[in-house]
């Protein structure tokens, strides 16, 4: 395989670890036209409640509505787990010209494994089948679906408010020390003005509520308001000049400017930059070291934080927390993975009217999506700043040994 391969390959690695977040058999899927990532997917079946959303088959639909064509013979497919016979057919009716998967499926793949419709002579279109890398990658997330599948007996529904596309509860989350996160006391979100059920989110008795955006968010989509409701308002980057690029509305008011300013991978760029600055900037710092000295004190609790997608500002602010009670690498970042399809799908309509206008699909899930290689910027600025993320949340931040373990036992079963 050309490095080029490689590259593709890893892009659907991310989109199995966002299965992996969202409970789902842990496979991931890019098609790719002339170079260029056109369509993704992940299994998502259960969030769906269809069967053929396997990730192969939501990459397909995405490229072909990219290209306004069914047909893709000019398209190639990398995919982390062998098709099964159902996205082989839909393949060879597509006329992909080649497959690459990075590990076989003795079970179900027909690919070679079980059966190979790409073999049978009497059809019209051979699709070219190559069994790539990644294999091992793809095959530590599968052991990791399983794992936590043994360990879950009885699932446990997530806690869902009408209105919030990217709320949840952090409970239930292990750490690395055996114990839980305890439920109903952390609560992530995006912005509360699309809230719908006014008694389902009172019935959560949050005491404490912290807005990340900027003044300008604010006013636009004000919180609701409750009497007995403690507020914070800490705009993140308010002495940054990256701060307009954390607006949804401004970005795409519009789309056709997009393509020009944040095509050809400038969007991810951007955003990358942005994960730096929330680790540097001595503001952004000081609003982090405000919120988690707060949390030191049991009356804050239970506590909600948000921005206005509920992913970037909030999704920092998650990170650090997370890693204070313990949680894994792993488990953070499935934490952090999880607002991708919640965010996507809630920007479903926009998207498709910005594709269908001549904006690059690839730019809406920068800026709309979150990628392990944000993160991954804001921990190698860590590193620069004081080496390991601990010790940033020490020295940095002000946290004290003492303060971290008092946040622990308010929050740790």
């Amino acid at each position: 395989m050309s490095y080029t391969d490689l590259d593709f390959m890893q892009a659907a690695l991310q989109q199995a670890e966002l299965a992996l977040a969202l409970g789902e058999v842990p496979v991931g899927a890019v098609v790719v036209h002339q170079g260029q990532i056109i369509g993704r997917g992940h299994n998502q079946p259960i969030h769906r409640h269809d069967p053929s959303a396997h990730a192969e088959m939501l990459a397909i639909r995405q490229a072909a509505q990219h290209l306004g064509n069914y047909r893709l013979p000019e398209c190639e497919l990398f995919i982390t787990l062998e098709p099964c016979l159902m996205c082989s057919g839909v393949i060879l009716q597509s006329r992909i010209a080649r497959v690459v998967y990075a590990l076989p499926e003795p079970k179900t793949g027909a690919a070679g494994s079980v059966c190979n419709p790409y073999l049978e002579p009497r059809l019209n279109h051979h699709t070219q089948i190559e069994h790539g890398a990644g294999g091992e990658q793809a095959k530590q997330l599968l052991q990791a679906f399983f794992a936590q599948k043994r360990q879950t007996s009885i699932p446990v529904p997530p806690l869902q408010i009408a209105g919030l596309a990217n709320f949840r509860d952090l409970g239930g989350i292990k750490t690395t020390a055996g114990k839980t996160i305890r439920s109903r006391m952390l609560f992530r979100s995006d912005q509360l003005a699309g809230l719908q059920d006014q008694q389902a989110f009172a019935a959560l008795a949050i005491r404490t509520i912290w807005d990340f955006r900027t003044s300008a968010e604010i006013a636009r989509d004000p919180d609701p308001q409750w009497p007995a409701v403690q507020y914070h308002t800490a705009d993140v980057l308010a002495q940054s000049q990256l701060q307009s690029a954390l607006s949804l509305n401004a970005l795409l008011a519009d789309p056709s400017q997009l393509n020009l300013h944040l095509g050809q991978g400038r969007a991810a760029l951007l955003m990358a930059d942005i994960y730096r600055e929330m680790v540097r900037n001595t503001h952004a710092q000081e609003v982090m070291r405000q919120w988690l000295h707060s949390l030191c004190s049991p009356a804050q609790y239970p506590v909600l934080w948000h921005c206005t997608a509920g992913k970037d500002r909030t999704g920092w602010a998650t990170v650090l927390l997370l890693t204070i009670l313990g949680v894994p690498h792993e488990r953070i970042l499935r934490d952090y993975l999880a607002s991708n399809a919640l965010v996507l799908h809630k920007y479903q309509a926009l998207i498709a009217q910005g594709v269908a206008s001549g904006v690059e699909a690839e730019l809406f899930n920068a800026l709309l999506g979150v990628d392990a290689h944000y993160l991954k910027a804001a921990l190698h600025e860590v590193k620069k700043i004081s080496g390991t993320l601990p010790r940033y949340i020490e020295h940095v931040l002000g946290l004290s040994p003492q303060q971290q373990a008092q946040i622990r036992s308010y929050l740790l079963d």
